[in-house]
């Protein structure tokens, strides 16, 4: 079975609410564009869409895979 809009993002930055991603994909991807769209981010909090369970938290710079 196949990856599919597992995931679920929110992204934290200085002095501005979360910015929040229901239907991710690949997590390496959304990271690209929140780094690019979004250059203040502190880290993204990743979660698995159908549960709601915490998975992980990123921080800038760290290496991400595509899948948890």
């Amino acid at each position: 079975m196949g990856h599919n809009n597992d995931y679920s993002v929110i992204a934290f930055f200085p002095n501005e609410k979360p910015k929040k991603w229901k239907f991710v994909h690949k997590i390496r991807g959304i990271m690209k564009y929140i780094d690019k769209t979004f250059p203040s981010w502190l880290y993204i909090n990743v979660y698995d869409r159908k549960t709601r369970k915490f998975l992980k938290r990123f921080y800038r710079g760290s290496s991400v895979p595509d899948f948890l």
